[in-house]
């Protein structure tokens, strides 16, 4: 038995909004096996499943919002409605009735959607260096980054229809990232140091002192302008 869920192939288009071109993605559907997941239907059934059958939401917002997009042209773009696909790490937004995605996020500088700053950078994982869109809480001395997150969670009980594949939206990471350089997650008191050095003596006791928590935003917001206040 295979299980395919559809995912996304794109093609790039290209447009024209406020005089400038835009470079966009038409999804096209393609199968995806999902060897893992295991269902009570016969052993050669192939069952396909798309974003609508999966229950939960990958988005950040629901909604399509106002935004404006600068590109590291400088030129702008303004006025054109987006929304965050936490999942596929997305911005998409519809022309013609269809969804796009935008296409080629590196030549973006910023976007603010709804009030909120998005960029687009590098950052480093575990076994890799990936680049994704990312929230700025602040911008100083150093940018702090959140990732929010979705995931796909598979059903854990295939005899209960209610336990179905759904999106869960799971706690979000912070990154730090100076200047124009990769972002490092900030997992740890020990690695939030390790990723301001060098540092003063004073923003290492601050940052003990007040038990700051790599999972607090308000904390490290905090932190960033205690040092961003510091003399030079």
């Amino acid at each position: 038995m295979r299980l395919l869920l559809i995912i996304f192939s794109f093609f790039i288009l290209s447009f024209q909004i406020d005089g400038q071109t835009l470079h966009s993605q038409q999804p096209k559907d393609v199968g995806y096996e999902i060897s893992r997941l295991k269902q009570l239907v016969p052993d050669n059934f192939t069952k396909l499943i798309s974003e609508k059958d999966i229950a939960g939401n990958p988005y950040l917002d629901r909604r399509f919002q106002k935004s404006y997009i600068l590109k590291i042209t400088g030129a702008e773009v303004k006025d054109l409605s987006l929304r965050y696909n936490l999942y596929t790490n997305n911005m998409e937004f519809k022309k013609d009735g269809k969804i796009m995605t935008l296409a080629v996020p590196a030549e973006i500088e910023r976007i603010n959607m709804g009030g909120k700053i998005f960029i687009y950078t590098r950052y480093m994982t575990s076994v890799d260096i990936c680049a994704g869109f990312f929230q700025v809480l602040y911008d100083g001395s150093y940018q702090l980054l959140k990732k929010d997150r979705a995931i796909l969670k598979m059903p854990q009980d295939n005899t209960n229809p209610a336990d179905s594949m759904r999106f869960e939206q799971t706690e979000p990471l912070y990154y730090l990232r100076y200047g124009k350089g990769i972002a490092h997650l900030a997992y740890s008191q020990k690695t939030l140091i390790k990723t301001l050095q060098p540092i003063q003596q004073n923003i290492v006791n601050y940052i003990k002192s007040n038990k700051i928590n790599t999972k607090n935003e308000a904390k490290l917001i905090d932190l960033m302008n205690f040092i961003d206040n510091q003399p030079n």
